[in-house]
């Protein structure tokens, strides 16, 4: 096996590509970050079979593993509403990435189920490092009706946004979900709540589909979705002033909780 990072960096991704289909491997298993996947149809005509894992392939008819993160993200701010929020806001990637994309759908369509208008004052895109997180978190908190919750899209922007509302002081006060699980979250004040991927499953499943390409299976080239689960720690389930469990009939500011469809 040989393994090579990309370093989010297009230009080495087709170069570190095109340095192993010349030490001859039989099969590619890329995570990619090119917007054009078209530079590698001469090495799919010559044989090599090749599988995308988290994004797809752009420009080019081949297997992809991903996770479910429409409807993982639609799940975590679900949760919230459940928990009493009407003002979720959310913290998302590059939206040149099609996970940002979705995640963002999925928190759009969570808010459509319950009912709740999206408010563009909340929403914070192509956010990138920790510190971007953190400092969005601080414009957002401020904003007229801040949000009572956050719903942070990436595991990056998830330890930017618990860094962002401690120097607030709104750790224990302001829900948080995050997309993806990261190391320790379950030892913070309060634990950290998360939509979790299964990178086991979706290597194991890339590395499936590949050694039945390298020894000529023929089957229709598909896009493998593995599903996403909800891990319950406790920052998710910060509850806005004035609702209590059991009684989401109205916030301290007087507002109609919306019921979520679960």
């Amino acid at each position: 096996v040989l393994a090579s990072n990309v370093n989010d960096d297009p230009g080495r991704e087709r170069a570190l590509t095109a340095n192993l289909v010349a030490r001859r491997v039989d099969g590619l298993i890329i995570v990619p970050v090119s917007q054009d996947h078209g530079y590698l149809a001469r090495e799919q005509r010559s044989g090599v079979p090749v599988v995308f894992v988290d994004r797809p392939p752009l420009f080019l008819r081949a297997d992809s593993v991903l996770s479910d993160n429409e409807a993982g993200a639609c799940r975590g701010v679900s949760h919230l509403v459940e928990h009493g929020h009407q003002r979720i806001a959310f913290l998302g990637e590059v939206s040149r990435f099609v996970p940002a994309r979705l995640r963002y759908r999925g928190y759009t369509e969570a808010l459509r189920q319950a009912g709740l208008p999206c408010d563009e004052n909340l929403v914070r895109r192509n956010l990138w490092t920790e510190q971007d997180a953190s400092d969005a978190v601080s414009e957002i908190m401020v904003v007229p009706d801040p949000p009572t919750a956050l719903f942070a899209a990436h595991n990056r922007l998830t330890v930017g946004a618990i860094r962002g509302l401690r120097l607030l002081g709104l750790e224990r006060s302001v829900a948080l979900v995050g997309f993806d699980d990261f190391g320790r979250a379950d030892l913070l004040q309060p634990a950290i709540t998360v939509v979790a991927q299964d990178p086991g499953a979706l290597g194991r499943l890339a590395a499936e589909i590949l050694f039945r390409r390298i020894v000529g299976e023929d089957f229709p080239i598909a896009e493998h979705i593995v599903p996403t689960r909800l891990i319950v720690r406790g920052s998710g389930e910060v509850r806005p002033a004035g609702v209590t469990q059991g009684n989401h009939g109205t916030s301290s500011r007087g507002r109609r909780t919306a019921a979520s469809n679960g």
